[in-house]
C-alpha cells in the first residue's frame, strides 16, 4: 500500500453536540443569520428557510449529485426576500454556528504522524454538508492540515459517495492505483464506494455497533490502522 484515504466527518473529526442531521438546530442557526443581517423574521419565514435546508439535507433526502452552498443559501435568502449579495456572509454565519463545535479525534494526529513517518501519502475524500465550500472545510482540518497531501470534497467532484468519481480522483491525485490504496470511513457509502472502486475498505466503528457492510477490515479506533498496512 502506498497511500491511505479517509472520510472526514465522524472519521477524523466531529462536531461536538451536533447530531448527524442538523435539522433540530436549523432554527438557532437561521435566527442567528437573521439577527446579524438585521432581517425581521417570523416563525413563517424561519419555517420556509428550514424547508429549503431540509430539501438539501442528505440525511432526509439522499442524492448522488452535489450542489454548492451558494445555490442553497441564495434559495434561503429568496424565501426571505433578501438580496443575494449577502450570501457569502450568510454561508459563513451558518457554518460557523456548527463549526464552533469542531473537534479532531485524539487518535487522528497520532496516526497521521506515524503514517508520514512510514512515507504513506494521506488523502481525504469527504461528502460535505449543504455544499460547504473548501475554505470552510480547511478550517475543520487546520490542526491536521500539515499531514494531508490531497483534499477532495463532493463539491469538487460534483457527486457524492458511493459514486465512483471521487474515489477515482482520490487515487489519481495521490499518484497510486486503486489496489495500492486503503480507504477508511464510518458509513456504508464509504465502504460501498471503496469496494466498487477496487480499494481496500476499512470501517472505523468507534461506537462498537454491529455493522456489516462488506468491509474488509473493522477498526475500533484509528490507532489499530497501523497493524493493517
Amino acid at each position: 500500500m502506498k497511500a491511505v484515504g479517509f472520510d472526514l466527518g465522524d472519521t477524523l473529526i466531529y462536531y461536538q453536540n451536533v447530531p448527524l442531521s442538523w435539522k433540530s438546530l436549523y432554527k438557532q442557526a437561521l435566527v442567528k443569520i437573521a439577527e446579524e443581517l438585521n432581517v425581521p423574521y417570523s416563525n413563517d419565514l424561519i419555517t420556509r428557510a428550514e424547508n429549503v435546508l431540509s430539501f438539501y439535507n442528505t440525511r432526509i433526502n439522499p442524492r448522488d449529485y452535489e450542489v454548492t452552498d451558494t445555490d442553497i443559501f441564495i434559495s434561503v435568502l429568496a424565501e426571505w426576500g433578501v438580496n443575494s449579495h449577502s450570501v457569502d456572509q450568510v454561508i459563513n454565519i451558518f457554518f460557523g454556528f456548527f463549526q464552533q463545535q469542531s473537534k479532531v479525534y485524539a487518535d487522528t494526529a497520532i496516526v497521521f504522524e506515524e503514517l508520514k513517518r512510514r512515507n504513506y501519502k494521506i488523502g481525504i475524500l469527504t461528502d460535505v454538508p449543504y455544499g460547504m465550500n473548501k475554505s470552510l472545510v480547511l478550517k475543520d482540518i487546520e490542526p491536521i492540515r500539515e499531514y494531508i497531501d490531497v483534499l477532495i470534497t463532493s463539491v469538487d467532484v460534483g457527486f457524492r459517495k458511493p459514486r465512483p468519481e471521487g474515489f477515482k480522483r482520490l487515487w489519481k491525485e495521490l499518484g497510486s492505483e486503486s489496489n495500492q490504496l486503503v480507504y477508511v470511513g464510518n458509513e456504508q457509502k464509504d465502504i460501498t464506494g471503496a469496494n466498487h472502486s477496487g480499494m481496500r475498505s476499512i470501517l472505523i466503528n468507534r461506537e462498537q455497533q454491529q455493522k456489516d457492510w462488506n468491509q474488509q477490515v473493522t477498526l475500533g479506533s484509528l490507532t489499530e490502522l497501523m497493524d493493517c498496512l
